[in-house]
């Protein structure tokens, strides 16, 4: 090896004693380090990121999102609730059959539209219909968007339109200038009917109807189409009158909210009127009827002008001194069954169509099914005529004469 000089070992001896001492100077920093002093202030925020994707199941923040000046105690007003009176609303919602309705559970996608809230919003905004899980009944957030809008109006006011059930009959629609009853008609008319009940023209013996579904009918939310007088099958050769009601609500001095959503009065709150879309309610064991709407035009209607309600009896003897009385609307619509009966078109165990796959009920002429379609018409419109009492008693008698023909 070769031998180093004795200028070669100066030069590395001094690199030695500098590495050394950097190494202790280095040492000495850390381990010597003092307090950290007090934190600085906080920089000014960073910009915003851009929005993040939807998500699939996002609820109502998906669908109406946040108004951003919104503030909670504009609607949740703290101790007293007098600003919108929203705990009350709910409490009266709660008791309504949109709440405890034997059918709030339908929440596959074709139903899910109407019988829950989630569907109601899908179906309102354009969005894909889906089956709905964990469904809530139609409630405060299917007809309004209080978080979104900042107030309380109604997702649909524009005219809804409503299928016909008869072929060759078009569809048609319904506005009124106080437009909230196109929010209730959005799920309270009819459904697609497969097939359709026959066009007026097909009366020849040859004319036929083969009907294989057990639900032929327009399905039971046809309150609607009842009461601006549409909608049934109407035979030719017969009047068809509409009530004063169906005058009324097609100048929009009359609407669903009108009678359905009158105040609630002393004693019947959360059971009738507000939220609960009750008309009627038990007052300790008497059916009682709220008729604060019907005196504005019925001011004979109760003995006292202060009296907002009256007894269920009291209301029907009313009616029938009026005209069409609950009781010959019920009287017609038995009449009407018991020729469906006897005809085999009607199946009273089942109280659907005697009509399945695996028999199928052939109706002859076709037009005469229209008498099977108006009994499914103005029995699931469940209003006992009040809707449109003419229109309603026109329907069943044109069917009835024209089952007794030969």
């Amino acid at each position: 090896m070769q031998q180093l000089t004795s200028s070669t070992k100066g030069v590395t001896t001094v690199k030695n004693f500098l590495t050394v001492l950097t190494a202790i100077a280095l040492f000495g920093l850390v381990a010597c380090e003092g307090p950290a002093g007090p934190a600085g202030k906080d920089g000014a925020a960073g910009a915003a990121g851009s929005p993040g994707a939807n998500g699939v199941d996002a609820g109502f923040v998906y669908f109406d999102g946040f108004k951003a000046d919104l503030k909670c105690a504009t609607c949740h007003t703290p101790g007293v609730d007098t600003a919108f009176f929203v705990a009350g609303r709910v409490a009266e919602q709660a008791n309504s059959k949109h709440s405890i309705g034997g059918d709030v559970d339908r929440n596959a996608k074709d139903c899910a539209r109407c019988h829950t809230t989630e569907g109601l919003q899908q179906y309102v905004a354009g969005k894909p219909l889906t089956d709905i899980l964990h469904p809530s009944a139609p409630g405060c957030f299917a007809c309004h968007a209080p978080h979104g809008t900042g107030d309380f109006s109604l997702r649909v006011t524009n005219a809804v339109t409503m299928l016909s059930g008869v072929d060759g009959v078009a569809d048609y629609s319904y506005t009124t200038t106080n437009k909230s009853t196109n929010m209730c008609i959005t799920c309270h008319q009819p459904r697609a009917m497969s097939p359709k009940a026959p066009a007026y023209t097909k009366t020849a013996a040859t004319d036929s109807l083969v009907l294989t579904n057990s639900r032929w009918y327009n399905h039971y939310g046809i309150q609607g189409p009842l009461l601006i007088g549409k909608g049934g099958y109407e035979f030719a050769g017969y009047n068809y009158p509409n009530s004063t009601h169906q005058s009324m609500a097609t100048a929009g001095t009359l609407e669903c909210a009108t009678c359905h959503m009158q105040e609630p009065i002393g004693g019947g709150a959360t059971k009738a009127g507000g939220h609960t879309m009750k008309l009627e309610f038990d007052s300790h064991g008497t059916p009682t009827v709220v008729v604060t709407a019907c005196k504005k035009c019925h001011a004979d209607i109760t003995s006292s002008a202060t009296s907002l309600t009256m007894s269920r009896t009291a209301f029907d003897d009313y009616r029938k001194a009026s005209g069409v009385s609950r009781s010959v609307i019920a009287k017609s619509l038995d009449s009407l069954k018991t020729l469906l009966i006897n005809k085999g078109w009607y199946d009273p165990a089942t109280e659907l169509v005697k009509a399945s796959s695996s028999k199928p009920l052939v109706i002859k002429p076709a037009y005469r099914a229209g008498a099977l379609y108006n009994f499914f018409f103005v029995e699931h419109d469940l209003s006992e005529g009040i809707h449109n009492s003419k229109y309603a008693k026109a329907l069943l008698d044109a069917s009835i004469a024209e089952m007794n023909k030969p």
